[in-house]
């Protein structure tokens, strides 16, 4: 710029250098994630998420308060006290895997008889903690191996040499329709219960022990399971959903028209308990 001052003319190499150095930066800012900060934590994936809500049965340690397993010791656990649980919390953190249960019955088997178990006493919450995990570990590695002790109804069976190929999962909707149920008359095989779930409640005062059948009504699906559960004996409001909790643990044969499996409707009976 002819005539201009010295001062001037590095005024405007010091402002085109700027502007060249933000040019050079663009591509680097926009590509990161709108509004991340440089440097901040990526959240872990949540790989215990599928866990919460389902109704599981926790093998050979039902009876104590606090549950603390090193992975290598899943497949060869002990114990004589099953029982059914509610998946309250889970999570996975430094290779260790914490699940919160709550004590919601316990198991019965066909071929097993009424009686099976042998637990020393009543726990309402469970602590489960299983370290050993490797950090990376896959969900689907985790989940594996937390079914050794934490089996689906249809893991159990298969555990206990029942055969049984229907799919694990969660239960269905209530607001999924079942199929109404097939007549008697046209059924080659009726359902065949192979696992149910005797109800436990602690009593919230600590005063009342007591223990007695509760009869149902309901619809087997196709998938084995209880649909459109009715109870026949009166219960009150907070015994009749301490029986419910129990209901997904429940587990039968389907029963058959010709070669397809059908709905069928059934009565059923179980043992409801009151506990300290």
């Amino acid at each position: 710029m002819k005539g201009s001052k010295p001062g001037a003319r590095a005024g405007w190499v010091t402002v085109l250098a700027v502007l060249a150095l933000a040019l050079a930066a663009g591509p680097a800012c926009r590509s990161g994630a709108p509004g991340a900060k440089a440097g901040a934590p990526v959240a872990p994936p949540d790989l215990l998420r599928s866990f919460v809500g389902q109704t599981l049965i926790l093998r050979h340690r039902g009876d104590d308060k606090s549950v603390s397993l090193k992975r290598g010791q899943l497949a060869s656990l002990s114990g004589e006290c099953d029982v059914v649980v509610d998946v309250r919390s889970a999570d996975f953190e430094r290779g260790t895997a914490r699940l919160n249960l709550q004590m919601v019955g316990r198991p019965r088997l066909a071929r097993r008889g009424a009686r099976q178990e042998r637990c020393g006493s009543d726990q309402p919450q469970i602590l489960l903690t299983v370290s050993g995990f490797e950090p990376g570990v896959s969900a689907s590695d985790l989940q594996s191996a937390l079914g050794e002790v934490i089996p689906t109804p249809e893991a159990y069976l298969r555990a206990h040499g029942v055969t049984y190929d229907l799919p694990a999962g969660p239960a269905p909707a209530a607001a999924t329709p079942t199929p109404a149920p097939t007549p008697e008359h046209l059924l080659a095989a009726r359902p065949e219960r192979l696992l149910w779930a005797d109800a436990a409640r602690q009593d919230p005062a600590h005063r009342v022990r007591h223990e007695g059948q509760v009869e149902l009504e309901g619809v087997v699906g196709p998938d084995g399971r209880l649909h459109d559960v009715r109870l026949l004996t009166p219960l009150s409001v907070e015994h009749e959903e301490s029986v419910r909790r129990v209901l997904p643990a429940w587990r039968y044969q389907p029963g058959r028209r010709g070669t397809e499996r059908v709905s069928v409707r059934v009565r059923d009976q179980f043992v409801f308990r009151i506990y300290f």
